[in-house]
């Protein structure tokens, strides 16, 4: 494994090589506002072949400091399975974390030492409940390290607990966020928040992940960024029924897209009531090509070690070849593959002034083939709108 990274001194967004499980650094203002979603840490690779990185090493040394401490504006969770928040505790310790994103789904189900939520889902739900009560204590005056963001309806919300938390420690589907830790990044960072939907509050939590598109704005160029959690099919095609429904098609746009679920079948291969077996669902796969950005890219968080054998997990042959029907030959890019199997090394996309490129470590090239050409011819009427949208409080 690489011993040194550094940053790019641009916007832009990383993903890193963290075996099956996923880990996203978006650079939202370079050597100052970083924001993480998900977090699996690894100290070292068991697989010699595929080395995962230890992520929070490598975030401590180019995180920008705050007060002296390694600061991150915003850690985001879609849900508290190990690998999506494998590490936090050590992460806490480490880093002065501004502010976290989270759905209700972390105050719901699980009692803080409940043995079915890992040491680091139970780690991030007390810290979660200290944030909460601050911000109910203080709600006019809650300062970097205290700040909180719930996404999505929960009855539980309503409970003596939680009601009286105040309105702007809470996101709905259908809304944009353009606050960073307190500060308005408007014209540069807006993620519009597609899901966890109100009834997905007694789903499993795969289903209950948060999802959002998230768009950076460099000058006149901008870049899309979609992320899905762990959903399957069912809630996946809902976030593009009824985003189409509401006329939030914008948001439906991706340059870069990050596999539901690390390459799982469940998100295009299902089967409905009456079904005999599984069958693979077009309309999904119809939705993921329409809304695909010319140069788009498809990115799986998993090891290389890609089978369709019963009852085995994520990533599954047969999802990456539909997703590689989506998109030109070479943007479908497993982060265990890139550049090479025996050393995996950080997806890092960048956005500037002439558009979003990838600093392609597989040919030594500054972009994929036409990347930053593509992106820009995208644009047009199709830009996402500077304006307040929403589906209403209900949805």
């Amino acid at each position: 494994m690489a011993e040194k990274f550094s940053l790019p001194s641009k916007k832009g967004v990383v993903f890193w090589p963290v075996g099956t499980g996923d880990s996203t650094t978006l650079i939202i203002r370079p050597d100052e506002l970083l924001m993480q979603i998900d977090l699996r840490h690894l100290e070292k690779a068991d697989d010699p072949e595929e080395p995962e990185w230890p992520l929070i090493d490598h975030l401590v040394k180019v995180l920008p400091k705050k007060s002296g401490k390694p600061y991150l504006a915003v850690f985001a969770l879609t849900h508290p399975d190990k690998d999506h928040i494998q590490g936090f505790s050590e992460l806490l310790k480490k880093v002065h974390i501004g502010e976290l994103w989270h759905t209700p789904k972390i105050f719901r189900d699980q009692g803080d030492d409940d043995e079915m939520m890992c040491e680091d889902a139970r780690a991030f739900r007390k810290e979660a409940h200290r944030r909460r009560e601050y911000i109910q204590e203080h709600p006019d005056d809650v300062p970097s390290g205290h700040r909180l963001r719930v996404i999505g309806h929960d009855d539980i919300l309503e409970e003596d607990d939680y009601v009286d938390l105040p309105e702007t420690a809470k996101s709905r589907p259908g809304e944009i966020v353009t606050l960073i830790d307190g500060e308005d990044m408007a014209g540069e960072f807006e993620a519009f928040l597609h899901a966890p939907f109100k009834d997905d509050q007694a789903a499993n939590k795969n289903n209950t992940s948060l999802s959002m598109n998230v768009v950076l704005h460099e000058g006149d160029q901008s870049a899309q960024f979609f992320f899905f959690g762990d959903r399957e099919y069912p809630t996946t095609k809902r976030i593009f029924e009824d985003t189409e429904t509401y006329k939030n098609t914008p948001y439906l746009q991706w340059d870069v897209m990050l596999c539901s679920h690390h390459c799982s079948k469940g998100v295009m291969y299902w089967q409905d009531e009456g079904d005999e077996e599984e069958v693979l669902k077009q309309d999904i796969l119809d939705f993921f090509g329409k809304y695909a950005k010319p140069g788009a890219v498809i990115v799986a968080s998993a090891h290389s070690k890609f089978t369709d054998e019963s009852g085995a997990n994520p990533p599954h042959l047969k999802a990456r070849k539909r997703y590689e029907e989506i998109v030109a030959a070479g943007n479908f890019i497993c982060t265990h593959e890139y550049p090479s199997k025996a050393e995996p090394k950080p997806l890092i996309f960048v956005l500037d002034e002439k558009g979003l490129k990838l600093d392609d470590q597989r040919s030594k090239r500054s972009s994929t083939p036409a990347f930053g050409a593509a992106v820009k011819d995208a644009r047009g009427s199709a830009q996402p709108p500077g304006l307040q949208v929403g589906f209403g409080r209900n949805e």
